[in-house]
């Protein structure tokens, strides 16, 4: 894979990162403080347990 296009922000690689010094914590706040909040654009999905329902 080309580490061009990993992105060091990513909370799956973050830890990785932070480990090898690839990242420091004020990179990571700096981020985190340019992030719009998107909490308007927020939809809540239920999902039914049809299982359940079947064997009652």
């Amino acid at each position: 894979m080309d580490n061009r296009f990993l992105d060091k922000f990513d909370i799956r690689l973050k830890r990785h990162f932070i480990e090898n010094e690839n990242i420091s914590s004020k990179e990571i706040s700096d981020n985190l403080n340019t992030l719009e909040d998107q909490s308007d654009n927020m939809e809540e999905i239920i999902i039914e347990d049809n299982e359940n329902d079947a064997a009652e």
